[in-house]
């Protein structure tokens, strides 16, 4: 994202996030089971995400990472548990209320409509609006704005279907940005974008968590998670192993438990921050 993509950012993060952070508590989901086709997914899974934290959900492929924030934000209902967010319950609320509350990012959208970029961002606020309501000037802002965070006020008038993986993925998380969320949760949201895209992301949603948005990332890259999260939530076969404060959980005997690898964790000498390297595990 360039520079005028981000200056003033202080001003649009106020328009988008029109959250404050507080004293109520954020994401409480417990005894959580889901399956699909008789297959049990994820099975008893406890977790919390703290009110205006960044945190990262970890682990291997097939562990349940997308189920289970399919799970949290009743896009897929489970089939026992409970999902609170301060004190709101997110699986018994209107689909139209829970929308104003949480939007969920998915890691690959698709649409057979022949939508603009602008279009698709537009339907972040139907939750604020009816369908065939004349958009405000507030909404016509937030959508200009959450477009501009983003990086894709140029691409507005394009067709959604034409843009690349990466393009597509910052759109989606334009139209997430538009609904005005106090709980946001992604699924790969680095997925497809190259190395600065995926740093312009996380940065993104730090920022966001600044405002008191509450953001919940399933991530591949571990360094990322490291470098960028508070609070990180390791699943493995569809049950929680570990979860709390990132430096704390996100051991190089966790990771060799997990993913059956061998980590070196060292730090970035310009951030300081972990970065951690891979080595196949010793025979």
């Amino acid at each position: 994202m360039s520079q005028s993509n981000t200056r003033d950012g202080k001003n649009r993060r106020a328009n988008i996030a029109a959250t404050t952070p507080g004293e109520e508590s954020g994401l409480v989901a417990e005894r959580i089971r889901v399956t699909i086709d008789g297959t049990l997914l994820i099975d008893n899974v406890d977790c919390t995400v703290a009110r205006g934290s960044l945190s990262a959900l970890v682990g291997p492929n097939g562990a349940g990472k997308s189920t289970l924030l399919r799970a949290l934000t009743a896009v897929q209902a489970p089939i026992s548990g409970t999902v609170q967010f301060g004190d709101e319950d997110l699986l018994n609320m209107p689909r139209r209320a829970r929308a104003r509350l949480a939007a969920f990012v998915e890691q690959d959208a698709t649409t057979d409509s022949a939508f603009t970029v602008e279009m698709v961002v537009k339907l972040g606020r139907l939750p604020h609006q009816s369908l065939w309501e004349a958009d405000s000037a507030e909404s016509t802002a937030i959508v200009a704005s959450s477009l501009d965070t983003v990086g894709m006020t140029d691409f507005r008038y394009r067709e959604f279907h034409s843009l690349s993986g990466g393009e597509k993925q910052r759109v989606m998380l334009a139209r997430a940005l538009a609904q005005q969320p106090q709980l946001l949760t992604l699924d790969e949201p680095t997925n497809h974008l190259d190395i600065a895209a995926q740093l312009s992301v996380l940065e993104l949603l730090a920022e966001l968590r600044g405002t008191g948005v509450t953001v919940l990332a399933a991530l591949h890259d571990l360094s990322l998670a490291a470098s960028y999260c508070d609070h990180i939530i390791v699943l493995s076969r569809g049950r929680v192993v570990a979860a709390g404060a990132t430096e704390v959980v996100l051991t190089e005997q966790l990771i060799a438990d997990v993913y059956g690898v061998t980590a070196s964790i060292l730090r970035n000498p310009v951030t300081g921050k972990p970065v951690i390297g891979f080595s196949p595990a010793a025979p």
